[in-house]
């Protein structure tokens, strides 16, 4: 014996009270609280709730023999100790299920459900415990849902334990059952076996459960939960392919020792290819025929009727699988207490009536990989852990195409991952190497699909065409305004449209408006694409969305950057929706929200030679809202972009623009050298074309770069330079800018008292509050200067002021420069504990938007607060195109 139950002989006890007390003793002697047992259950793989432990040990019926071996294991018995145990409570529930029982009249009146004349064995009440009697040493009456033993189809015995409810404790809590009720029908009692013949079998028509389950425990316990409440309906929801059949026989193997009734299943065909849907009469007789039914209605309401009826006092799990929509289940629903539906469906089923819904998602890649390890086992993707990790993320965390590449895998025992792995790495092979046998992801897919394209509804086919063109573009996500362009749609219905896809699971909501594709689902969507829409056609949607984009992008910096016109026009014309900008808030999230999209697409046209024009102003207008947020990386790839579009269409101008944007992000990263020659490239070639506005951008540039290369004698040169020509041609805000730059090198040089009147100065020609993103950097740089004068006050009150600005409008950058100088200035008053917080918020919001200034907040942490005469601040105003 082992310490748990030394000392403790299960087959001492001779009724369920005794078995009980032994078991209390058990859990005694462990030492473990409840909680601790409910843990050890649940690492075991089993499910034993502290509260259900604390109700089964509180009570004196037999408990469930599946809750008996989780309560053993849990503390710690061997097997064999554990097999003793069962012994003994098997042959106490033996004892139960022989006993003679009582009259008819104790049981309810005959024809009664809970009746059953000539059968003398039964099984637990809810929760799989053995009833007993008014006295314990009684035989059990027969309550109502109790049911006999029966044979399973195959001739073994039942795999029930018993049926679900609430099991009777002794307090005499039952239904009232006095005036039985009255059917057309025959009830499950009053029904005699056909021909004279053997009882029907208890139905248990589940199919084999998948023989591996990785990854989805989670959603295995909220199914099992859901499960218990009465009449519940539980409904598993998700994309082809995500694993919901899986999950739901899974759950079902578990828990059917709960039904005495039986368990019915049935595969309702909704994603079946080339077969129809099944016709909810055809489930509803079968189901009634498994269940011993001497006959089937002809009407279905009837036929339904009578089903309820049949399972309604049995206790039955039902499993409809592969459902098609909500009027095919309802019939199908087994309403009675001790009854559970689990429905799996590809479609959301919004308008059936459920108890819980449980959405399967794609699986983690640590989870994608262990199901790889269980289907091609651990040796083979240890050999070969960069081609393992390159098939789990092709796959996408979908089980059926892991599934694919398993069996594919298990075909051939001898041959390496890697070619299996390159071959699911090409687009182009992806879709078919996803295909073995009967399984195959396109097929999946397509199944969702079909419901679409070959809908009698127009609306609908419209759908399957917005489907396959918003797989078009390379975009990471996309809103129903973009969709509007590129299918050129009405807005509203291009939203309609793409709840119909969600609710289909051919596309995932992303939260705020916005639709995202699964990379397989879209390579699918694609191959549709290119294989049912014209090449014309789909080139001209992608045009309509490149015009969309830019007049959404020229819409937003006009917003920002009101007095920068960036040599651009919006583009107008119809089937263009107006984007959904209104002021400087929206147009700064637009551009964070769709940065990426815009540089994919613009890179996507441009490699085709398509809409050259609109890449150009993409590619021109981007980089401004880039280069304030700190995202260098995507800034530099817009300058090739405008540059090499700008060339193909011939325009000069525009081509030196575009590598004036690719200098300054050179300009970001401390690469001078690759900077200023390119930028004196420039000013050569608009000076030749008498761009003076660019030009002058172009000073401005060469000044602030001279200024980090420590020249300051030829920086004050390009910067009055640049300021005669904004002078000139009357810019007020770009004037401020220069001479917020000018004041920057007097502070270099020691000039405190001429850096703070530029500073004023700039302020001064600028109009508050039209470009609040600039306002915000020159305050920052202000208070740099202020701070290094030693006015740490006044540093402090220009800093908030700037954060204000920053934080308005979420602006990480500007924020982090803010805090930064914040820091500084308290560090100059000897505060260095906050100067430290604010460093370190500071250093938060900059990493990996702004190397050099992460390099001296590090150095300034590190020097534990000790305020640094280096001035820290690497705000510049550059400007990008203008």
């Amino acid at each position: 014996m082992t310490a748990a139950d030394f000392g403790v002989d299960p087959t001492t006890a001779t009724s369920p009270e005794q078995y009980v007390t032994l078991l209390r003793r058990v859990r005694d002697q462990s030492g473990l609280a409840y909680r601790e047992i409910a843990r050890r259950a649940q690492r075991n793989g089993n499910v034993l709730p502290a509260s259900t432990l604390a109700t089964m040990l509180g009570r004196t019926t037999l408990p469930r023999r599946d809750l008996v071996s989780a309560l053993l294991r849990a503390c710690d018995l061997s097997d064999d100790r554990v097999t003793a145990w069962l012994a003994a409570w098997g042959r106490l529930a033996a004892a139960r299920t022989t006993a003679t029982p009582p009259p008819a009249a104790a049981g309810g009146p005959p024809g009664w459900p809970g009746h059953s004349p000539g059968r003398t064995a039964r099984f637990a009440g809810a929760g799989g415990s053995v009833t007993p009697g008014a006295e314990d040493d009684g035989p059990a009456p027969q309550t109502e849902g109790s049911a006999a033993l029966r044979l399973v189809p195959d001739g073994g015995t039942t795999p029930f334990a018993g049926h679900r409810g609430r099991p009777s404790d002794g307090s005499g809590e039952r239904r009232d059952r006095t005036v039985p009720r009255r059917s057309p029908w025959p009830t499950p009692a009053q029904a005699q076996p056909v021909g004279d013949g053997p009882e029907a079998p208890v139905p248990y028509q589940l199919p084999p459960a998948p023989p591996l389950m990785v990854g989805r425990w989670a959603e295995v316990d909220r199914l099992r939960a859901s499960a218990e409440a009465d009449a519940a309906v539980c409904l598993v929801e998700g994309a082809g392919g995500v694993g919901k059949s899986a999950l739901a026989l899974h759950v079902a193997h578990q828990i059917a020792g709960r039904y005495g009734g039986g368990c019915l299943y049935t595969d309702l065909r909704g994603a079946a290819a080339g077969i129809a849907a099944a016709e909810p009469a055809d489930v509803v007789g079968r189901f009634l025929r498994a269940l011993g039914a001497p006959t089937v209605p002809a009407s279905l309401d009837e036929a339904s009727a009578l089903l309820r009826t049949w399972t309604a006092e049995r206790g039955v799990l039902v499993v409809l699988d592969n459902a098609a929509s909500a009027a095919q289940v309802r019939p199908l629903l087994a309403s009675g207490p001790r009854c559970t539906t689990i429905i799996t469906s590809r479609w959301m089923l919004p308008d059936l009536d459920t108890t819980s819904r449980i959405r399967v998602d794609p699986l983690p890649d640590d989870a994608a990989l262990a199901l790889l390890t269980g289907l091609t086992g651990a040796r083979r993707v240890q050999a070969e852990p960069a081609a393992a990790a390159t098939v789990v993320r092709r796959c996408g965390g979908l089980p059926l195409a892991l599934r694919i590449v398993g069996a594919r895998a298990a075909a051939r025992p001898d041959a390496s991952l890697a070619g299996l792995a390159e071959r699911v790495d090409d687009e182009g092979l992806r879709l078919d190497v996803l295909e073995v046998g009967d399984l195959s992801v396109r097929a999946s897919l397509h199944l969702g699909y079909q419901a679409f394209e070959d809908a009698p509804q127009a609306e609908r086919r419209r759908a399957a065409r917005l489907f396959r063109l918003a797989a078009l573009p390379n975009w990471t996500h996309f809103t129903p305004h973009g969709c509007a362009a590129l299918a050129d749609l009405p807005v509203t219905e291009a939203e309609r449209l793409l709840d119909a896809l969600v609710d289909a699971y051919l596309v995932e909501s992303a939260g705020g408006g916005r639709y995202r594709f699964h990379d397989i689902v879209r390579l699918y969507a694609r191959e549709r694409a290119n294989e049912v829409d014209d090449p014309a056609q789909r080139e001209a949607s992608l045009g309509n969305l490149t015009a969309w984009l830019s007049k959404a992008t020229v819409r937003a910096a006009r917003l920002l950057y009101p007095h920068d016109q960036f040599g651009v026009d919006e583009p107008a014309g119809p089937g263009l929706p107006d984007p959904p900008l209104g002021n400087t808030a929206d147009a700064w999230s637009w551009f964070e929200r769709e940065h990426t999209n815009l540089l994919l697409i613009a890179r996507q046209q441009a490699a085709a030679g398509r809409t050259l024009a609109e890449v150009t102003n993409l590619a021109l207008v981007t980089p401004k809202f880039l280069d304030y947020a700190g995202y260098i990386a995507e800034q530099q790839q817009f300058g090739y972009l405008a540059a090499t579009a700008a060339s193909k269409l011939g325009n000069r101008s525009f081509e030196a623009a575009g590598l004036n944007i690719v200098a300054v992000a050179l300009l970001r990263q401390g690469r001078l050298d690759d900077a200023i020659p390119l930028l004196e490239r420039c000013l050569v070639v608009q000076r030749e074309l008498g761009e003076r506005s660019r030009e002058a951008a172009l000073l401005n540039n060469l000044g602030r770069a001279m200024h980090e290369r420590g020249n300051l004698t030829r920086a004050l040169h390009h910067l009055q330079a640049s300021l005669v020509i904004r002078r000139q041609l009357g810019q007020g805000n770009k004037v401020g800018m220069v001479l917020d730059n000018l004041a920057m090198v007097y502070h270099s040089l020691g000039d405190y008292s001429q850096a703070i009147a530029c500073h004023e100065a700039g302020r001064a020609a600028t109009d508050s509050g039209t470009d609040p993103l600039q306002e915000a950097q020159a305050l920052v740089n202000l208070a740099e200067t202020l701070q290094a004068s030693g006015s740490h006050d006044a540093a402090i009150a220009r800093a908030g002021e700037s954060l204000e600005i920053c934080r308005r409008y979420e602006h990480q950058r500007g924020i982090g420069l803010a805090l930064q100088a914040l820091g500084n200035a308290h560090a100059g008053l000897g505060h260095r504990a906050e100067a430290r917080r604010h460093w370190r918020e500071a250093l938060t919001r900059l990493d990996g938007l702004d190397p050099q200034a992460c390099a001296r907040l590090r150095a300034a942490l590190a020097a534990s607060g000790t305020p640094t005469s280096q001035r820290t601040d690497p705000t510049t105003d550059r400007e990008s195109a203008t």
